[in-house]
């Protein structure tokens, strides 16, 4: 990761420094050919007027004429000899033609022109002319640095940010789930780093469950498949009708066990791999919670099961997944309870977010407070008895929970009045 930051430095760096230098360059030639041509243009027509004026002139009237003019003109006007001037051969000879020459000396930023007149040796002289020098390398150096420094302040919070994100990345690798990069990242990288946080909490999901599932098919199977084996060994001993009818039914019993067993855990299982597509329609709540008592109102007919639909309310739910819900809860409260079984919802608008409650209570023992989180996570149950009246696979719970999170909504295990347990499902409106 460092190897990465330093290449992006460096290629931010050469190509700021290669844009700005070309930019110099091309900005200076252009400047040099305006000056250039500029200067050519207004010297040649300067000495083409005083080569003409002076003709005119007697010789010893010369340099006081010019130097009269010169303060028109803005810089100083002057004759000299050919011989005494500080030029090249070629220069001269180029003078001796009827040619300006142009001399710069760049230290001092002034420049001369020079051309002969037209009939004697003498030369006219304009200089030295002040013209604007290029700025100094400290102002070309500091705002290289600057680019540099700026550069620096961009790229370092997004190497920082995908050093740490490196860093999760392979923790994570490692087997070490729990892992999350962190939120602090600079902007660019934020959305990278929260598709990062749900991929990790979605696979360390999948691998608790993967772990729950294996552990418990393993140990919930082993319990019905002995009852099969020994049911079949029994069938194969006896020789009275009666007892084979008995076997038979066992081996019947176990095998619908199993069944909802399976059931149960493609259902769970399909949670993880998936999330389900809801069809969420209005529905009459107290409706679908009828339709689901009246099932148990006619298995149970020792418990006074009691429904209280009140008051009328229409909610958007998806039917199927509501039904499981209340049935889980309901069937999970005819294990538990003694006589009676009550189920009621009420409507609570608490600062603009409405949501129904839905409370099933049951007059049994009662669910002990250290316990109440817990029961909702696969195959956690309270009695560990493998009868059919209280057992169960413990999946029932973690299947409501997980129906009602998909409608937004909440669900809880607390004690009634009465001292039995209340499960309470909140669903928004």
């Amino acid at each position: 990761m460092k190897n990465l930051f330093l290449r992006l430095y460096l290629l931010l760096i050469v190509a700021f420094l290669g844009i700005g230098w070309s930019l110099d360059q091309f900005v200076d030639s252009f400047e040099a050919d305006q000056n250039i041509t500029s200067d050519l243009d207004i010297h040649k027509g300067t000495f083409f007027l005083l080569n003409k004026e002076l003709m005119r002139l007697p010789e010893q009237e010369q340099d006081g004429y010019l130097q009269a003019i010169g303060s028109s003109f803005g810089f100083p006007i002057s004759l000299s000899g050919a011989k005494p001037l500080n030029i090249s051969p070629q220069q001269h000879q180029h003078l001796e033609d009827g040619g300006v020459v142009s001399v710069y000396d760049d230290a001092q930023g002034s420049s001369w022109f020079y051309q002969q007149l037209s009939n004697a040796d003498k030369v006219i002289v304009i200089g030295p002319v002040q013209y604007q020098t290029k700025s100094s390398p400290l102002w070309s150096i500091v705002f290289f640095v600057f680019i540099a420094l700026v550069v620096f302040i961009w790229v370092w919070p997004i190497a920082k940010g995908l050093r740490e994100l490196t860093r999760a990345a392979t923790a994570f690798g490692t087997g070490d789930f729990t892992v999350r990069a962190k939120m602090s990242s600079t902007a660019p990288l934020i959305d990278l780093v929260e598709r990062f946080n749900a991929m990790a909490q979605r696979i360390q999901r999948l691998v608790e469950s993967h772990k729950e599932l294996s552990h418990g098919v393993s140990h919930e199977l082993r319990t019905p498949i002995a009852r099969l084996r020994f049911a079949m060994e029994m069938v194969r001993e006896v020789d009275e009708q009666a007892q084979r009818v008995k076997y038979l039914d066992t081996m019947d019993t176990n095998i619908e066990e199993l069944d909802g067993l399976v059931d149960e855990l493609l259902v769970y299982a399909r949670f993880d791999r998936e999330e389900p597509n809801l069809d969420i329609a209005n529905h009459d709540l107290a409706e679908v919670i009828a339709d689901q008592l009246a099932r148990f109102q006619e298995t149970e007919p020792q418990l006074d099961i009691e429904f209280i639909p009140s008051p009328d309310l229409t909610i958007k739910i998806d039917r199927a997944a509501i039904c499981r819900v209340v049935d889980n809860l309901v069937r999970n409260a005819v294990r538990y309870a003694e006589s009676k079984i009550t189920v009621s919802y009420e409507l609570v608008n608490d600062q603009d977010n409405a949501h129904v409650k839905i409370k099933i209570d049951d007059d049994g023992p009662g669910i002990p407070e250290q316990s109440r989180v817990e029961l909702f996570k696969p195959f956690v149950r309270l009695d560990q008895s493998r009868d059919r009246k209280s057992g169960g696979i413990g999946l029932g719970l973690a299947i409501v929970k997980r129906l009602v999170e998909l409608h937004h909504g909440s669900v809880w295990a607390c004690a009634n009045d009465d001292g039995g347990a209340r499960f309470v499902v909140s669903l928004p409106l």
